[in-house]
């Protein structure tokens, strides 16, 4: 093993220093010491310097203890700002947010049926906007995308409904932008938001499954999350699940893929299919699945069930016991939820059926957001794990 060179255990300290800080919330600087195990001198050098780059300030007197009032310590929220952007749904969302992930200001950009080139400068004009509408200088920003992304070069490699495929898209970005840029795909980013800000966040493993245009899962195990060996664990909306003669031709070149089926689109398309409304909305579908509408609660149940049968195939070979149901599905209900955790506990052994969890994700439609900004400050600041 290497020695750490001393500028490498002053960074290390220095995160640890500004994690105990944004984690307690208010914190004197005898206390971070106590709880870093550094000497008192290294806090307070490490402070001065956090203090100086206005990542952190003084608040006010804690309460004694028998002797001087101590002077307490937080993390200055506003001093610093983070862009994270969502390409995963119906609409480009971007956001500013504070250092605790606060949405400062947002925009939303329809893609309706842009792809290729023309979705390419929806997602430049996204950072331009906001960019601009920014109070500080940018500590990063961070992208979740659809489809097979890696992480590592920034390439997205192929994201079928926006027809992008080998897309360098954070050297792009990186050529148009100042701040560092972050890619990943967006289901990871959801499940990184729901270990990290959601109900389930003291787990160690989770599954988030985010519905909307497509179907895609993110995984976090042991705490990280979990990318496989190319990059794109949890890509179940192109598995096949319907290799009959009434399969749906899917954007990827198969055939009865999961996406065809169960994504809020393949829902919407079979609803206006079997009432006969060709123009029937989301929201409509919605509203008329929670009313028990018979031709849409079929439709709609249809996908639920082959949903439940896949995640069964998670449960039994991961056995993660926190499911978390993510997007435009959630408008949908319990009813919803309830259908897809009995198609699932129905296709996996009672054991583990008994054992897992299947909810909806309570973080709404900023979920991608706030993985995406959980990312920056990991990677940029360390206080996120």
């Amino acid at each position: 093993m290497k020695k750490a060179t001393r500028q490498q255990s002053k960074d290390h300290n220095t995160r640890l220093v500004l994690k105990t800080i944004y984690d307690v919330g208010e914190i004197s600087r005898a206390d971070v010491a106590r709880a870093t195990h550094l000497t008192r001198p290294t806090v307070s050098s490490i402070v001065a310097d956090l203090m100086a780059q206005q990542f952190v300030f003084e608040t006010g007197q804690g309460p004694s203890a028998g002797g001087k009032r101590p002077t307490l310590l937080s993390v200055a929220p506003d001093n610093h700002h983070l862009m994270a952007a969502d390409l995963g749904s119906q609409a480009f969302r971007g956001a500013i947010l504070n250092l605790r992930g606060d949405i400062r200001q947002q925009l939303i950009l329809p893609v309706e049926a842009s792809n290729g080139e023309a979705a390419l400068q929806l997602v430049y004009e996204l950072l331009e906007v906001l960019t601009a509408v920014s109070p500080t200088p940018l500590l990063g920003i961070g992208i979740g995308a659809p489809g097979l992304v890696d992480a590592a070069t920034g390439t997205i490699r192929h994201a079928v409904n926006l027809d992008w495929r080998d897309l360098p898209l954070a050297d792009l970005l990186a050529a148009r932008c100042e701040s560092p840029i972050y890619l990943a795909n967006d289901s990871h980013m959801a499940a990184l938001a729901e270990y990290t800000f959601g109900a389930a966040h003291d787990s160690h493993h989770l599954i988030v499954i985010k519905i909307g245009r497509g179907v895609g899962a993110g995984l976090v195990l042991h705490g990280q999350p979990f990318y496989g060996d190319g990059m794109s664990a949890g890509e179940i909306g192109h598995v096949v699940v319907d290799d009959g003669p009434n399969g749906r031709l899917c954007t990827c070149g198969n055939t009865g893929c999961l996406e065809t089926v169960a994504s809020a689109a393949a829902m919407l398309r079979q609803a206006q299919a079997a009432t006969g409304r060709p123009h029937l909305t989301w929201a409509e579908l919605t509203a008329a699945y929670r009313a028990g509408d018979t031709a849409v609660t079929v439709s709609v149940n249809h996908a639920a069930h082959t949903l439940g049968r896949v995640i069964a195939g998670l449960i039994g070979s991961l056995n993660v016991r926190h499911i978390v149901l993510a997007g435009s599905v959630v408008d949908l209900g319990a009813a919803y939820q309830q259908a897809v955790a009995d198609a699932a506990r129905q296709h996996v052994m009672p054991a583990l059926a008994a054992d897992t969890e299947i909810n909806f994700s309570t973080l709404g439609s900023d979920l991608v957001i706030l993985g995406c900004s959980a990312m920056i400050l990991h990677e940029e600041l360390g206080i996120i794990s």
